[in-house]
């Protein structure tokens, strides 16, 4: 009996790795980080803006703290 270094699972056919496959996630995940950061400084601009419309239209119309 020979000795195989493969086990049973890696010759199942969705364990095998796909070229298209892999080249399609790699374009994929070429995008994804640069949605993340739009979202995320659009996050941070509303945010921004609204302690902005706070600070203008709340703080400053009290007056200074004596």
């Amino acid at each position: 009996m020979a000795n195989f270094d493969q086990s049973l699972e890696s010759l199942i056919a969705e364990n095998v790795s796909d070229p298209a496959a892999d080249a399609a996630l790699e374009q994929a995940l070429k995008i994804v980080p640069r949605g993340a950061f739009a979202l995320a400084g659009l996050t941070l601009s509303l945010l921004l803006l609204a302690w902005l419309a706070v600070y203008f239209f709340v703080f400053l119309p009290r007056g200074p703290i004596s």
